[in-house]
Formats: structure tokens, C-alpha cells, sequence
């Protein structure tokens, strides 16, 4: 079993699910729907030194044949606990999450299971922090066991939390190294320093990438695909294009001064700022809707012109792209409005 997570209109809702196979691949099952607030199912005594859990959601999943421990309950709803019970269960010893299979009979499957190379390489990335893969195929396989025995959706779900150690300004160099944007660029710079490069080639390459693996229907096996993106993939959009690349400006002009001298190369220009007429005219609104927009109701409105403008809707790889640098500029503009009134605000 794992706990799921899916944002509807904002708030986070939770369900439990479970992964089995059908006999030729691993997919996924709901077993119960917990709401937007699991502590709901957890029962503390009168003495509030231990907890249960409600009969309900018991009796709801021994209908579906599951017969949970209260470990494997206690490591779902781990989170949720108050803190007292955290506290006198890490007295003694917090629940494992190994599914019972020996590590040596892990990593011994690591090495003949055909992982894909997306989760590869984000497993790649969360463990070593690196940008440069080409020594992937070196890497020990054994970094891959969280992948075993697992559907799709559980998969995500899981890169979904090991990917909330990434800083803010490390979200655009994780994604261009996990679609593998650099394998575009014949430059050998292309692997540590995607700011040298040219920006426009850079989005484009990425917008391919996530095309490629949206319409991946090996990938998708146990979810299937759709035409619109994923929403499995959706924040790895917002993070490229709502984030920039992570680096100093003395890195930088040591990649520019390398390709000068190698290849006669000239740094790009500055990214030219798109007028914000132009910019809300694709993001299908008005200047004065824009004026009384926040960061949030902006974002929703990208993520509906997004459904009508991807590639897999009906639009092109260019029309999404200029709508991703509205966004990004409008965002700013948002952004930049906000900060100014904290400021007042402080002022008084």
C-alpha cells in the first residue's frame, strides 16, 4: 500500500492505493479515499499516549482482501500523527518501509530489471546531484531498488516526495538533466552550463522531451495516456519555465570564454522581456484582469490556455512556448507588484 496525493482546485486530497500485478505488469488500485485530511482517521484514547485507527477504513479494506498490519498503517499515516506519538514511537524504533524482499535479493534484481531511462535518471539526480550523466551507466544499480515491484502512479507518487529536497533555484537544472535536454546539443559545455547555450534551441529541445515521454504509452502502461499532458508531468513544465538555471555569473563567463576561444563563440543576448500587451493577449486575458490577478489565479489561467495550446491539443511547439514566456514574464510582473506592497505594508 502507499498514500497518493492529487491537488483538486488547490487543496491536496489523499487516497490509499495499492500495487499489484495482472499478470504481465504492475498497476495500481484505489482502496479508499481519505479526503483532504487523513488525521481524521487516526483515534487517540482519553490518556493521548497511544492511537488506533478507525474501524471504518478497516473494515473498508478488508472488504477489498487487504488485511493491514498496524505498521503498515502506522508508515502511511506517519505524517498525520500528532507529535507526542511521533515522539514515543522514535523512543523505540520507526516502522520500516521494505516490503519484506532481503537488500541482497534487491540489488541482485537491480542489475537484469529493464528500469526506464526517465526514472533512471531522476533517481540519478536525487542521489548524486549531478548534472553530467554520461557515467550513468556506471552508476550501482542498487540506487534503483525503490523502483521494484511498483506501478506507474506509485512510482510518481514517490518522486513526487524525494523531489521536495530540491531547492527552488535547483528545479530547472534537475528537469533539463532528467529529459535529457544537453543530448540536443553536440557541445560537450551543454552537460554542466545549459545557460551558455542558446535559450530558444533549450526550450524547444525540452518541449520535444516531454512531448516524447507524455506520449510514452510503454511509460503510461498502467495509467495510459491522454491529449493532453500528464498530470504527472505538469510541474516539471511550470519548474522549467517558472525557474532559471542555477549558477554563478563567474561560471558562466568561464563556459563563454572556453567557447570563445575554442569555437569563436559570442554569449547570448539578454532575453528580450515580451510587452504586456503581447503577453496577455496569449495568455487570453486583459491588462486590467491582469492588474487584479495573484500568483495563484495567474496560474490557473496558464494551465487552462496550456490544455488549449499543447501540441497534443491542437496547437504547436512554437505557441506553447510563447505562452510559457508570457507566463513566466507576467508571473514576474505579479511577482514584483507583491513584493511592493509587503514593503508598504512594513513601511506603513
Amino acid at each position: 500500500m502507499y498514500l497518493a496525493r492529487k491537488r483538486i482546485k488547490g487543496r491536496i486530497r489523499f487516497y490509499i492505493r495499492e500495487s499489484i500485478t495482472n499478470g504481465r505488469k504492475m498497476v495500481s488500485r484505489e482502496l479508499y479515499d481519505l479526503g483532504y485530511d487523513p488525521a481524521e482517521f487516526i483515534i487517540y484514547p482519553d490518556n493521548g499516549r497511544a492511537f488506533y485507527f478507525h474501524q471504518r477504513l478497516i473494515e473498508r479494506l478488508e472488504e477489498q482482501g487487504v488485511k493491514p498490519d498496524n505498521e503498515a498503517l502506522e508508515q502511511l499515516f506517519w505524517p498525520f500523527l500528532d507529535p507526542e506519538s511521533r515522539r514515543v514511537i522514535e523512543m523505540f524504533t520507526r516502522p520500516s518501509t521494505s516490503r519484506g524482499m532481503p537488500l541482497s535479493e534487491q540489488k541482485k534484481r537491480c542489475e537484469s530489471e529493464p528500469f526506464h531511462s526517465f526514472d533512471k535518471r531522476r533517481m540519478h539526480y536525487l542521489r548524486f546531484g549531478a548534472m553530467d550523466q554520461s557515467g550513468i551507466g556506471r552508476a550501482p544499480k542498487k540506487i534503483y531498488r525503490k523502483l521494484l515491484d511498483k506501478s506507474r502512479d506509485e512510482i510518481e507518487q514517490q518522486f513526487i516526495e524525494m523531489e521536495r529536497v530540491l531547492g527552488k533555484t535547483e528545479k530547472k537544472n534537475y528537469v533539463y538533466t532528467i529529459f535529457d535536454v544537453s543530448g540536443h546539443f553536440r557541445s560537450e559545455i551543454a552537460r554542466q552550463f545549459p545557460q551558455a547555450l542558446d535559450q530558444e534551441r533549450v526550450d524547444t529541445a525540452f518541449l520535444e522531451e516531454l512531448c516524447r515521454i507524455n506520449d510514452d504509452r510503454e511509460f503510461w502502461s498502467d495509467l495510459g495516456i491522454s491529449d493532453r499532458l500528464d498530470d504527472y508531468l505538469l510541474r516539471y513544465a511550470i519548474w522549467f519555465f517558472d525557474t532559471d538555471f542555477e549558477g554563478s555569473n563567474y561560471l558562466q563567463d568561464l563556459a563563454w570564454q572556453f567557447k570563445r576561444r575554442h569555437h569563436g563563440f559570442t554569449p547570448p543576448p539578454p532575453r528580450v522581456v515580451m510587452p504586456v500587451e503581447e503577453a496577455v493577449a496569449i495568455m487570453g486575458i486583459t491588462q486590467q484582469e491582469l492588474d487584479g490577478m495573484t500568483i495563484r489565479t495567474l496560474t490557473r489561467q496558464y494551465r487552462l490556455r496550456a490544455q488549449s495550446v499543447h501540441p497534443d491539443k491542437g496547437g504547436s511547439h512554437e505557441q506553447f512556448i510563447r505562452l510559457n514566456r508570457a507566463f513566466s514574464d507576467l508571473l514576474r510582473k505579479v511577482k514584483g507588484e507583491g513584493e511592493k506592497v509587503r514593503y508598504t505594508t512594513r513601511r506603513g
